[in-house]
């Protein structure tokens, strides 16, 4: 492929983001702070890849649905940017990361955050990409540990964890993998949009250069990790994707929720008119399993996450 035509795509995927507006918020403000923010973000951490993209993946415009809009911009992420900047995404920071925020330091002085595994990941995600905080790794990276440990989960279901493989619905960065990994040597899973497992396979491929983690199975299609959980067993985790799928989406999971071990979800309230604490009592009920509900008490949240709440689905 020729110059001119490296350049032709790069401005038509760079104008997919410009039409694709992604606040999350319907207010003229926001909407405008977003187009100008992603605009400079984009151009600034892309143009050096113009002629050097990192994959060869064609993709056409999305429309119709917020997640539609994110999507233009995750293409263009995993197309143009380097490893190192992909923190600085907007989108990423709007839908999975949110480690660019101001960080007050006395919410990571309580005891939860001398906990040693939690140091030493954190301080491997600083050391391995550029331009990050460590207070923001640590409050952003915490959450996760804190949602695995005994402040969440009962001696029981911990032991499960030290045995069994994992399913994660929306594992985000995919640095959960590092956690997991740690737990036990099993198979890892993760089931997500094809155009976040593109940006889940370089930061795996660059943790991996200099850290041992378990392998990694991707999965975008739902009847495929059907097919090669059946005779598995496996936990399920999601913090906030599930409780953000359309109904009719969730729903395909119900049998792989039910023939788990367990399944912890971390939720807002409500997504799209979906009461989610009626949602999964519903699908306690349907599937026939108990369901345990718990404050997300997690010292460091962001004042968002206020009122969210655990799901944990269990025999």
């Amino acid at each position: 492929m020729n110059k001119f035509l490296f350049l032709a795509n790069y401005l038509k995927y760079f104008f997919f983001t410009l039409i694709s507006n992604i606040s999350p918020n319907n207010n003229f403000r926001q909407n405008l702070l977003a187009f100008i923010k992603s605009f400079f973000i984009n151009a600034m951490y892309s143009y050096k890849n113009i002629f050097k993209p990192n994959n060869n993946i064609k993709y056409n415009f999305r429309s119709g649905s917020y997640w539609d809009n994110c999507l233009n911009h995750l293409n263009f992420v995993a197309k143009y940017f380097d490893e190192d900047n992909i923190f600085k995404s907007l989108v990423l920071n709007l839908t999975v990361l949110n480690i660019q925020k101001n960080i007050n330091k006395i919410n990571l002085e309580n005891d939860f955050f001398k906990n040693q595994k939690l140091k030493k990941y954190s301080n491997l995600i600083f050391n391995k990409f550029k331009n990050l905080k460590i207070e923001n790794i640590l409050q952003w990276y915490g959450s996760f540990v804190y949602s695995m440990s005994d402040n969440v989960l009962d001696n029981e279901l911990i032991n499960i964890t030290k045995k069994t493989s994992v399913v994660e619905i929306g594992p985000g960065l995919g640095l959960t993998s590092l956690i997991y990994s740690d737990l036990n040597s099993k198979d890892i899973f993760f089931y997500d949009l094809l155009e976040m497992t593109l940006i889940q396979k370089r930061l795996e491929n660059k943790i991996k250069s200099s850290h041992r983690i378990n392998k990694i199975n991707y999965f975008n299609n739902l009847i495929d990790l059907k097919e090669e959980l059946n005779t598995m067993d496996y936990y399920i985790v999601s913090m906030y994707a599930f409780s953000e799928f359309p109904v009719i989406l969730r729903e395909s999971f119900d049998n792989i929720i039910k023939q788990s071990k367990f399944s912890l979800f971390l939720s807002n309230e409500n997504f799209e008119n979906v009461k989610n604490e009626d949602y999964f009592k519903d699908l306690a009920i349907r599937i026939n399993r108990k369901l345990k509900v718990k404050e997300f008490d997690y010292s460091a949240r962001l004042g968002f996450a206020n009122k969210h709440k655990y799901f944990i689905i269990y025999d």
